[in-house]
């Protein structure tokens, strides 16, 4: 089973929110937060080559650098509050290529705080994403979706209306 970058990255923060994605429940596309994300992407990195999409991967990869010869692919966040799910969404990233074949680095980027951080997949990674990805297969294979629990997120998320309406 594929699974989604964007289910996985979901399945970190909220599982429930991944249940939902996996099933195309589509969270609301007017949702501030959203246009948000959309604003900054559209915006930044105007020489890059921006928003890949990797079909067989099921990845929409922010943009992507070459660099002196070594590719990078990279993951543009709105802040910092969203650093550690994005590290996490771009090591999974770079674990769908290396099994394509194809050695990256991954960026993270956040354009209005002008930080960069360069991020490489360790072997440490591939086992932690592996068990990661069976724990959410068994979620995926559920006939209905964790119950809903408040997170701090959950005030920003565009699937609220899933869980507390």
């Amino acid at each position: 089973m594929n699974i989604a970058p964007s289910v996985y990255n979901a399945f970190n923060i909220c599982p429930r929110q991944a249940w939902l994605m996996s099933r195309q429940l589509t969270a609301d596309q007017q949702n501030t937060y959203l246009d948000i994300g959309r604003f900054i992407s559209e915006d930044s990195f105007e020489r890059e080559k921006k928003e890949i999409y990797i079909p067989d991967l099921a990845a929409k990869i922010d943009y992507v650098k070459n660099k002196d010869g070594q590719f990078f692919v990279a993951e543009v966040k709105k802040s910092s509050a969203t650093m550690q799910s994005g590290i996490e969404q771009l090591k999974y990233y770079l674990f769908l290529l290396e099994k394509k074949g194809i050695q990256a680095k991954g960026l993270i980027k956040i354009p209005k705080e002008k930080k960069s951080m360069e991020i490489e997949l360790t072997e440490e990674d591939k086992e932690r994403i592996k068990a990661k990805i069976f724990d959410l297969q068994n979620l995926l294979s559920q006939d209905n979706p964790p119950p809903a629990k408040r997170i701090k997120r959950c005030k920003s998320c565009a699937h609220y209306e899933f869980c507390f309406s």
